[in-house]
């Protein structure tokens, strides 16, 4: 069973979307506080990672996406079927958040939360 990092919480926290991104900076820290920690194989990093990575080239770069899902899935092609899933940049950037958060879910939800304590929920000295 993992250890708990020192003064932190054996209960597991439930993650508020809302709070990460209104403070972007500890939701930075929450990630990589995570993927430091020793207790998490380094599967689910490179998994994260990597996926974060692929989501974030398909927001900048949206047109390499399409042309390789076309190629893939010729039947697509020939429908006429569009791939882009909107033509507003704040629609990608909402559905990048998203996938973003629920990507936390490949890393023990005990490790995220005693982390996500800490950072969160600390008491101001």
């Amino acid at each position: 069973m993992p250890q708990p990092l020192p003064g932190a919480t054996t209960s597991r926290s439930r993650l508020s979307q809302f709070a990460l991104l209104l403070h972007m900076r500890k939701t930075g820290m929450l990630v990589m506080a995570v993927l430091r920690d020793a207790r998490v194989h380094p599967f689910r990093k490179l998994a994260f990672v990597g996926s974060l990575g692929v989501l974030l080239a398909a927001v900048l770069v949206p047109e390499i996406f399409t042309d390789v899902a076309t190629f893939l899935v010729p039947v697509l092609g020939l429908f006429g079927v569009p791939l882009e899933i909107g033509g507003e940049i704040g629609v990608d950037w909402l559905i990048f958040g998203v996938a973003a958060f629920n990507l936390l879910r490949l890393f023990p939800a005990d490790i995220v939360g005693e982390h996500y304590d800490r950072l969160f929920r600390s008491k101001r000295r």
